[in-house]
Parts: C-alpha cells; sequence; structure tokens
C-alpha cells in the first residue's frame, strides 16, 4: 500500500495540467472592453486600398464598420494616423493632415 502523499501525487498533476490548459483558453476569451473586429461572414470583404506609401502599409487606418461611418466623419481625427474621411463600405479614404490631427493638451 502506498502512503497517502504518493496517491495524491497523481491528482495533483493532474489538476496541475489542467490548469495548464485551461489558461490558453481564458487568454483567448474577448474582452469587454475591445471593440469587436469586423466578423467574415462568408467571404471576406476586398482589401482597402491604401492611402499611405506602400512601405508605411502598417500605418494604414483600419475599416471600420459601414453602420459607423456617419458618425467617425462627424467626429473628425483622433490622431495624426487616422482617416478623416471613409467610404461607405467602411474604408479609410484621405488621412487627417497634422493640424486636423492634433489637439491641445491643457496646461498641467
Amino acid at each position: 500500500m502506498m502512503p497517502p502523499r504518493v496517491q495524491s501525487l497523481p491528482r495533483i498533476l493532474l489538476l496541475a495540467a489542467l490548469a495548464m490548459t485551461a489558461t490558453p483558453l481564458q487568454a483567448q476569451t474577448p474582452s469587454p472592453n475591445q471593440p469587436e473586429a469586423i466578423r467574415a461572414r462568408g467571404l471576406s470583404p476586398a482589401p482597402c486600398p491604401l492611402i499611405v506609401p506602400k512601405q508605411e502599409a502598417a500605418l494604414q487606418p483600419l475599416r471600420i464598420w459601414p453602420d459607423q461611418v456617419k458618425g467617425k466623419n462627424a467626429m473628425g481625427c483622433l490622431s495624426p494616423a487616422d482617416a478623416s474621411l471613409y467610404g461607405p463600405d467602411g474604408c479609410p479614404l484621405k488621412l487627417c493632415t497634422i493640424p486636423e490631427g492634433t489637439m491641445t493638451l491643457p496646461p498641467l
């Protein structure tokens, strides 16, 4: 007969293995604080035309939902890297210019 510590060791190892496999699943759970990405239904939409130089493609503003276009166009620029105008399909059409995309911060 095995001592009680040795008998409980397999249970502890099993629980540790289960805990380690549950962590990646929890890490992939979408956060309610993050905006939802556009979910592809069927075929993905065609990519938006680049409005930045090809070598700076990583700085291309992201596509937004078509129902967000009116509000975003009315809101204007949030930063110099933002688009000032979005098309009806949600693709950015025009980058913000430097004065447009800057805000004066209050003094400290």
